[in-house]
Order: C-alpha cells, then sequence, then structure tokens
C-alpha cells in the first residue's frame, strides 16, 4: 500500500490505533493461534516466535518509541537528525516484527519513516511520532495480555522467601494531599472506587492523564513486582515528574504511573518487592481499599490463565 503524505499516514494509524483500542488486532489473534500466513518458527512450532516478537514490541514500544517522541519535541534536534535517529533506532526492530507477527506494524513503521522528512511543520512530524508512539503501546498491550504467562508454573523458585528482598522504609511514603477525585470500574467485575489524584505532588502529569478522560482500558497483573495490577493508557505523557516513591514503600490503593514504560496506570492492591521508584499518580481513598483484594485475585487469574478481558473505565467522579 502506497501513502501520499504523512498526514495520511498520521490519520490512517489514529483510525487503526481507535480500533486497538476497542477489540484485539487481528495479527495479536493470529501470533497467538498459530495462523501466521509465513509459519515463522523452526521446527514448526510458534511459541519462539510468539515469545520473541512479545518482548520486542515491548522494547518497541517503551524504550524506543516513547524516547522518539522525547526527541522529537526536543527543539536542540533539528528534523534531520530525528528523521536519522528514527531510521536508526526503528528499523531493527519493525524489520524484525514484520517478519515475526506484525506486518502491518512494519508497512505502517516503513511509511512513518518514508514521509517524515517531508513533515508540513515540527507540529505534524512530532504528531506522528507520538501517535506511532500510541500505536506500539496498544500492540504491546494487547500482546501482553494474551502472552502464555502460565508456562511460568513451570519455573518456581526451589526456597520461597517469607521476607521480601528488599525491606520497606515507611519514612519514604509520600502522602497525597486532597486533590482531583476520579472514579475506577472494573467491569464486569462491578466493583468501583474513588481515587484522589497527585494534582498537587505532579500536577503536569495528572492534567495529561485527566485531558483524556473518560477512557476503558484492558486490566492486567504485574508478572514480576507482586501485588500489583496495571493497564496501558491511551495516553503519550512526556511531562515532567516531581515526586517518586520506591513501589516497595507504597501503600495499598497506590496508583503509579508509567511514563517510561508504555505509559501504565498501576494499582498497587498488595505487597510489591520492587525498590524502582515511579511516579506517583494519586491513592484510592482509604474506605475502598479493600475491595482491590477481589479485583486483584481476578486479574491475577485473567492474566496468567483465562485470558478473560477485564476493563478498567477511569472517570472524573
Amino acid at each position: 500500500m502506497s501513502y501520499n503524505s504523512l498526514r495520511e499516514v498520521i490519520e490512517i494509524v489514529g483510525r487503526e490505533l481507535d480500533e486497538m483500542r476497542k477489540s484485539e488486532p487481528l495479527e495479536i489473534r493470529k501470533m497467538r493461534t498459530g495462523t501466521l500466513e509465513n509459519q515463522a518458527g523452526t521446527n514448526g512450532q510458534y511459541f519462539t516466535t510468539w515469545d520473541f516478537a512479545n518482548g520486542m514490541i515491548r522494547d518497541h514500544s517503551m524504550y524506543t518509541w516513547y524516547h522518539l517522541v522525547g526527541l522529537a519535541e526536543n527543539e536542540d534536534f533539528s528534523l534531520k537528525q530525528l528523521c536519522h535517529l528514527i531510521d536508526t533506532f526503528d528499523h531493527p526492530y519493525s524489520n524484525y516484527l514484520r517478519y515475526s507477527g506484525f506486518p502491518r506494524l512494519g508497512e505502517l513503521a516503513l511509511a512513518v519513516r518514508k514521509h517524515l522528512p517531508n513533515a508540513a511543520s515540527r507540529a505534524e512530524a512530532i504528531e506522528a511520532v507520538r501517535i506511532f508512539c500510541a500505536y506500539t503501546n496498544q500492540l504491546a498491550a494487547w500482546s501482553f495480555h494474551y502472552f502464555e504467562w502460565e508456562q511460568g508454573e513451570r519455573y518456581k523458585y526451589a526456597d520461597i522467601q517469607p521476607v521480601a528482598p528488599v525491606q520497606p522504609d515507611l519514612s519514604r511514603r509520600v502522602h497525597i494531599r486532597d486533590g482531583r477525585k476520579i472514579k475506577m470500574t472494573w467491569e464486569p467485575l462491578g466493583i468501583s472506587v474513588d481515587a484522589y489524584l497527585a494534582v498537587n505532588e505532579n500536577p503536569e502529569l495528572c492534567e495529561d492523564l485527566i485531558e483524556a478522560l473518560p477512557f476503558a482500558i484492558i486490566q492486567d497483573h504485574a508478572v514480576v513486582s507482586g501485588e500489583s495490577m496495571y493497564a496501558w493508557a491511551p495516553v503519550v505523557s512526556t511531562a515532567p515528574v516531581h515526586v517518586k516513591e520506591r513501589q516497595c514503600d507504597a501503600p495499598q490503593g497506590r496508583i503509579r504511573y508509567s511514563q517510561g514504560t508504555g505509559n501504565k496506570i498501576i494499582v498497587q492492591y498488595g505487597d510489591v518487592t520492587e525498590d524502582i521508584a515511579t511516579p506517583v499518580l494519586g491513592e484510592i481513598v482509604p474506605e475502598h481499599v479493600d475491595r482491590l483484594a477481589e479485583v486483584g485475585r481476578q486479574v491475577l487469574e485473567s492474566t496468567f490463565d483465562t485470558k478473560k478481558l477485564i476493563w478498567l473505565k477511569v472517570e472524573l467522579a
């Protein structure tokens, strides 16, 4: 398929992104059901193809295109320099992903790279990079949800330690002053909570989220750090972050926002062992925190077993 201009590419990516936010894209379905036309995968199996592609789409969105957004917004880089960097960093990912299950992604990435040097303005170039980053984020969300995480049950630690490897330091816990209130609802569970956004602590970050409300996104469970859930938001935020908190220090009901790993809203409902500090987005009101255990249990089951879709709806309260 040929494209006449960067504007046309932006509009096509935008339309396909809107559809992806509502339902699973065909590329993901073909990959997880073993119906790829080119049957990529040694010895007649496709798990390794899926495994490679799942990891690469994650890195492509989080650690490549998100940072390219930052460079696009940095006036110190000329459009020519930006295009060179995108050619350098995108091609190894999108070309391999094109082969291993994401042919449409490969085609659109090539179209963006081809037409970006002829952008009508710097603003249009930024728009193109932002929307393609959002597109890769959404593909990563669906890929994460359907990946066979239950394979992890075969790889259990022989001696599970009852004590967390990193001890929480409650003196470092962030306390949110009352701010803008939102409502979070998990469907079809029918469970809702109210929460305060950290509008005093991270005002620009919260404003990016507020501008996108309301929205509904797929809820998944963390697979490394503990009792935590996350969902890819329909936002690409490069807002400055003033307040972070180590995850192990955070209370039940903490809401975080990870710009650098796909623009995810993260809800902590229990113990988390990870000591990485992440931006504070808000916290669920104390009287609703006890509702999170049931949500966490069902989301854990969805991510690791049933793949049942659980949608998180976020709106102003």
